[in-house]
């Protein structure tokens, strides 16, 4: 008989380690904000004279890169490539587009994992794939599917409801997505379906064999948990303690198995998947590559935004070779205090809450 078990911190269900319900509900919803940030209105870059600005550095040697041409052999060689970013930084996604190329340019068939899209999403991805496919006959011009692939990619933020789902403006994506495309990349979701986020975040429970197909068994170190939570925290603004923070370490925990599903599942031998993700799930020691086969070859790319007057890269946590292969410094979108923002979030939801009981 099939078992279903709740998805454990340490073997401990949720239910057991997770507060209240009313303030359980507020951190689920909080989480949902932090990893969906707030549209970008302002298109002008921040520190873009910052010394550090432009510069790409690999972490194993501590070099910069001065030639691209390194950057894109290692890339053409790797099973799994893993794009971070910023959400809301113009400049990652730009530069994402930059390494899609690279990969393009190498001829190795490629498909491309996004953080922001699930698999309710997977028909709408495949019916836009088949339209970058089109070729020209009698009966259609080059014109003609050029036209309709405009077309097919403006309807894509419309049918994949992207904005109202809480993502940065389509805009700044846009180009990624074309530029994946353009190359013959299938697109894919990498995220659990909301739905199932809410429910494990309540405690819910997934099958034996669905654990077994995320490679659940692959669990944090003491050290990368207690890393973790300190995040978590730390992102909260301390206004949540660590216990309160257990739910969300499984939710991350259970996106980054859900992604890396997603990229074993898109590939076949010989192939590259590549994720599109925020740099908390890209980092090589507790993020996706943790479930991803060892034997395999990862590639992960960080971009980072630089800080003002900060010119030592050691200060910067990004760079650890034991997180990433390579940083790519950018200019920064804002410089606005994250927990000034996540208090008004806050403050958002309870009100709406508020308000629905009344």
């Amino acid at each position: 008989m099939r078992k279903n078990r709740p998805l454990t911190a340490q073997s401990t269900p949720i239910r057991q380690a997770t507060p209240p319900i009313c303030t359980c509900l507020i951190i689920m919803m909080a989480f949902v904000a932090l990893t969906r940030p707030t549209l970008a209105q302002d298109k002008s870059m921040m520190l873009a004279d910052h010394p550090l600005v432009d510069t790409l550095w690999h972490l194993p040697s501590g070099k910069q890169i001065e030639d691209k041409h390194i950057l894109a052999d290692a890339v053409s060689e790797a099973d799994y490539l893993l794009l971070g970013e910023k959400h809301d930084n113009p400049r990652h996604h730009r530069l994402q587009e930059t390494v899609l190329a690279m990969v393009g340019h190498a001829g190795k068939q490629a498909h491309v994992v996004f953080e922001m899209l699930e698999p309710r999403h997977q028909d709408i991805l495949d019916e836009t794939y088949r339209t970058f496919e089109m070729k020209p006959s009698e009966c259609v011009s080059p014109a003609q599917i050029e036209k309709v692939k405009r077309e097919s990619l403006d309807a894509l933020a419309t049918k994949l409801a992207w904005e109202q789902r809480g993502w940065p403006e389509w805009s700044i994506y846009k180009g990624v997505f074309k530029e994946a495309l353009d190359n013959g990349m299938s697109l894919h979701g990498g995220n659990p379906d909301r739905e199932v986020l809410m429910s494990v975040g309540r405690g819910g429970a997934l099958s034996d064999e669905q654990l077994k197909d995320l490679k659940w068994d692959q669990d944090y170190s003491n050290t990368n948990r207690e890393s973790l939570l300190d995040e978590l925290v730390a992102a909260h603004c301390g206004m949540m303690g660590r216990e309160a923070m257990t739910p969300l370490m499984t939710l991350q925990r259970l996106k980054d198995a859900h992604m890396a599903r997603a990229m074993r599942q898109a590939k076949t031998k010989g192939e590259i998947a590549i994720l599109i993700a925020g740099n908390g799930h890209t980092r090589k020691d507790r993020g996706v590559p943790l479930f991803i086969d060892q034997e395999d070859k990862v590639v992960s790319i960080a971009f980072v935004e630089v800080v003002r007057d900060e010119t030592n890269m050691d200060a910067y946590p990004s760079f650890d070779a034991a997180l990433y292969d390579y940083v790519w410094f950018t200019p920064r979108i804002d410089e606005i205090d994250p927990c000034d923002r996540f208090r008004e979030q806050l403050q958002q939801m309870k009100s709406k809450m508020d308000k629905n009981r009344e």
